[in-house]
């Protein structure tokens, strides 16, 4: 496992890393838990839906896998939510009872056996909704909560090297939000967050469908086709793909198949794509001559939205960064939460210059 400390720091070192405990990524569209097991993590990815009453939302019926199954088939007497929309929490009941459950998932014993609990949020969060988060964490059973940056999370669980003067970046897509971290010497000298993602290609996509086929399709339709023939429009050569969806004619009313091609999604998610590179020109624009050279070397794209063919290639024709799409981008905030979690000095300023020598 990625470790702050040196051997020698950690044999002697009063705190050493603490055991049970975990690391949450709170995400819009997932939820991912990841324990420290060994060098390993034990990882649990849970649908951040919620099924309630419809007459008494704070009512939960079903969290997860089975709340998601309901989105856009409840009866009239039952709604499937999600409790967080761009990375906010938009109900403080129905996020804890998201939060308990990921915590159950990820503990082999009750909540309150949990030592300690770091959960990573987008980065230009308030502080009343890191304070949200916090007081959701305890009130699940935590003993202790921290809220950090996903950016940060997410570097830390890519192993890049966080504690170095030279500056690395992360680029988090998200599916409600996506934050661009740059970090030096263990902390965060620069963030951009911009309020959409994954769920803004979704949407986009069944907008597309409807204005070319005149067929609607569901949300799950939209979201399969992304990530079956996902691109980005980029300078390179690349050969389009095609994928099959079921959706309603709104001429006829009646089941229609219809074929999805990659440029379809590419074009669907060109609007966020440049907003993207926009809020990347505005932190390339702030940063020092020093730091720039850093993150031309070190920078590393995580979140789902990353695996969209061609997005690297974009990014570098736009604002001339090569980057690195992370090989498993949807668990590494997660993974570096986890590992923020079991080490409680970890980010602490002198454990971070420690970690330089």
């Amino acid at each position: 496992m990625f470790s702050f400390f040196g051997k020698k720091d950690e044999e002697n070192d009063a705190k050493k890393p603490l055991t049970n405990t975990l690391g949450i990524d709170l995400g819009t569209l997932n939820t991912v838990v990841a324990k420290p097991s060994g060098d390993k993590f034990d990882l649990y990815k849970i649908p951040s839906v919620v099924a309630v009453k419809k007459e008494d939302p704070s009512y939960v019926l079903a969290v997860g896998e089975e709340a998601k199954a309901m989105l856009g088939r409840t009866p009239e007497d039952i709604v499937a939510v999600r409790p967080l929309r761009k990375g906010v929490i938009e109900s403080i009941a129905q996020a804890e009872s998201l939060l308990v459950y990921a915590i159950n998932q990820g503990s082999n014993e009750s909540p309150e056996s949990i030592n300690r609990i770091v959960i990573g949020i987008p980065g230009d969060a308030s502080e009343v909704e890191k304070k949200a988060v916090e007081d959701i964490g305890t009130k699940a059973g935590a003993n202790y909560v921290l809220v950090i940056s996903e950016g940060l999370s997410g570097a830390i669980g890519s192993g890049l090297p966080i504690a170095e003067a030279s500056g690395t970046m992360v680029i988090d897509l998200g599916a409600g939000s996506s934050d661009i971290v740059v970090i030096s010497l263990g902390g965060i000298t620069d963030i951009e967050t911009i309020r959409n993602g994954g769920d803004d290609v979704d949407r986009n996509i069944v907008e597309k469908v409807k204005e070319i086929f005149n067929v609607e399709i569901g949300i799950h339709e939209a979201e399969k086709a992304k990530i079956e023939v996902g691109m980005v429009h980029c300078k390179t050569e690349m050969d389009p793909i095609a994928t099959t969806v079921i959706g309603k004619s709104m001429g006829t009313n009646k089941p229609e198949k219809i074929e999805i091609d990659s440029k379809l999604v590419a074009d669907a998610a060109e609007p966020i794509i440049l907003n993207l590179i926009a809020a990347l020109s505005r932190v390339l624009e702030r940063l020092s001559p020093e730091l720039i050279s850093g993150i031309y070397n070190k920078t590393i794209v995580v979140g789902g939205t990353s695996q969209l063919y061609g997005l690297k290639e974009r990014i570098f024709e736009e604002v001339g960064i090569p980057v690195e799409i992370s090989d498993d981008p949807l668990t590494v905030v997660a993974k570096g939460a986890a590992i923020v979690a079991a080490e409680p000095r970890a980010l602490e300023p002198e454990v971070r210059l420690k970690a330089m020598k």
